[in-house]
């Protein structure tokens, strides 16, 4: 990593806390003029911990030992790198910087988890440990199934290589379902938040937003349809005049049989507003009323039983598509998608151009 400072531990006794000193450093083999500046003196190691700024770039890595000297010449001892391309100070608070400090000192895997800590929500890439240290792809990967091992990452992807601290996921895992509680609180008439505004609010990757919302729904505490996400206890709150609605939705949905009720029909037809739609689409689902077929067409449950129950009392073994077409007066259009939403529940499987009655 090419810096022009880097934070480190230096081996020196003289030093003191809150004083420059302006020195040579010596690293590998070449020499620049550095200004040192101490955070805190001997301590940790032994050594004093300080800031040291060069004249010139240099590529700095983790755990890299130079050597300090005064501008007489003489030898006024060793160091070792601890955070390269260290951060302004404006940026990083004294407290928390020799907090940092310390656990990069402390070997591998305390640097590893102290660097995953540091990118939080956003999640640690292979390429940033290699770039922050000298340690082999093979090592870091090492490495990272060993936190994981001690529950203190979580591994999203190996090639290449990416992970999350566990403590990153408790933090979004709360502040998601705070989130959605003052959300539910101020749109009690809604029946969640979209994935991409709970994403656009807390920014994390997908692989790291995907893996929290799972976890949730796992453990009950959340739940999620399509693109919305709400907390499991919540109650949605139905206004008189959406049961009406709801039963003329369902009326529609049942008389359009898959080939007529599309989305944006029952929208207009009702007057409705996208979120609107969506949101007693998903009461009906939950009510077990209609199901959503492949490509968004929407199914009757009594519609489709029925549909189940002709082909299995049919005293056919397989079915081919033009048979199904007459067995539900549909178009080759709705035929298809439909028959492929029977294989996804198991009633027929595909066999070349016929389909297995299972």
């Amino acid at each position: 990593m090419m810096t022009t400072s880097f934070d480190a531990t230096l081996d020196l006794s003289i030093l003191e806390s809150g004083l420059e000193y302006g020195v040579d450093l010596v690293f590998e083999g070449a020499s620049a003029a550095a200004t040192v500046h101490v955070y805190a003196g001997p301590g940790l190691r032994g050594g004093a911990l300080a800031r040291i700024t060069t004249d010139r770039a240099l590529d700095v890595r983790w755990m890299d030992r130079f050597e300090v000297r005064s501008r007489s010449g003489g030898l006024a001892g060793p160091g070792t790198v601890l955070l390269p391309d260290s951060p302004d100070p404006k940026k990083l608070k004294s407290a928390k910087r020799l907090i940092l400090l310390e656990r990069l000192s402390k070997g591998e895997k305390e640097m590893i988890l102290a660097l995953a800590e540091e990118r939080g929500i956003h999640g640690l890439r292979d390429g940033e440990i290699i770039e922050f240290c000298r340690l082999s792809g093979a090592r870091v990967e090492s490495l990272a199934r060993l936190l994981e091992e001690d529950d203190e990452v979580r591994i999203l992807s190996f090639s290449p290589l990416f992970l999350v601290s566990r403590s990153a996921l408790d933090f979004l895992r709360e502040r998601i379902i705070d989130f959605l509680a003052r959300f539910h609180q101020g749109h009690p008439d809604r029946k969640g938040v979209e994935r991409e505004k709970i994403a656009k609010r807390f920014g994390p990757p997908d692989k790291i937003l995907s893996l929290v919302i799972r976890t949730l729904e796992k453990s009950g505490r959340l739940r999620s349809e399509g693109d919305l996400v709400w907390l499991a206890d919540f109650q949605f709150l139905l206004r008189p005049e959406d049961e009406e609605v709801l039963g003329r939705l369902e009326t529609m949905v049942y008389k359009g049989e898959f080939a007529a009720a599309s989305l944006e029909d029952i929208r207009r037809e009702l007057r409705l507003s996208e979120r609107r739609l969506q949101t007693l689409l998903s009461v009906l689902t939950e009510r077990k009323k209609i199901v959503e077929g492949k490509d968004g067409f929407l199914l009757h449950s009594k519609w489709l039983d029925d549909i189940v129950k002709t082909i299995r009392e049919s005293g056919k073994r397989e079915l081919t598509v033009a048979e199904f077409k007459v067995l539900t007066g549909l178009s080759r259009k709705y035929t298809i998608p439909l028959l492929e939403f029977l294989d996804e529940m198991g009633v027929t499987r595909r066999r070349g151009s016929v389909r297995d009655i299972l």
